[in-house]
């Protein structure tokens, strides 16, 4: 009898230790904004991952790139209600996307796992690659980057 109380206590123990660390990492929902882009005043010679809480601090940084058809409206950004996680690439004449792989909440530390995907073909212009993350204010935190 001592041995199967022994028994269901450990089992307490490891299942109660498994979904502590289970839950110790949440994943983080979010969009995508679409139709902005990088303004050519914006210098940087890495790629950078910013958190943006404010139109104002968004706007030095973004422009609006309205284009034809149903979906050529800027996505609407709701600064009251979410914030940012924009990638910015660095100035390069190949079509270049990152990937989001993974973003998920620790701590109190939101990590970002992404990838890029460069073209191999050279164009005859140059961009700023950027990819915006709209995410809920809920989900608030330090941003820590790791690319792939």
């Amino acid at each position: 009898m001592k041995n199967l109380a022994f028994l269901l206590l450990g089992l307490m123990v490891m299942f109660s230790c498994t979904s502590q660390k289970e839950t110790s990492t949440l994943k983080v929902p979010y969009s995508e904004a679409k139709n902005y882009f990088v303004k050519n005043t914006y210098q940087s010679n890495e790629i950078a991952v910013k958190k943006i809480a404010s139109q104002k601090e968004f706007d030095e940084i973004f422009g609006a790139a309205t284009t034809m058809g149903p979906n050529g409206m800027p996505t609407n950004i709701d600064f009251s209600k979410n914030y940012i996680i924009a990638l910015i690439g660095t100035q390069t004449n190949k079509s270049t996307d990152f990937l989001v792989k993974n973003l998920v909440k620790e701590k109190e530390n939101i990590i970002l796992s992404y990838a890029v995907k460069e073209g191999s073909t050279e164009n005859s212009y140059t961009i700023l690659p950027a990819k915006i993350l709209i995410v809920s204010k809920q989900y608030d935190g330090n941003i820590i980057s790791n690319k792939l």
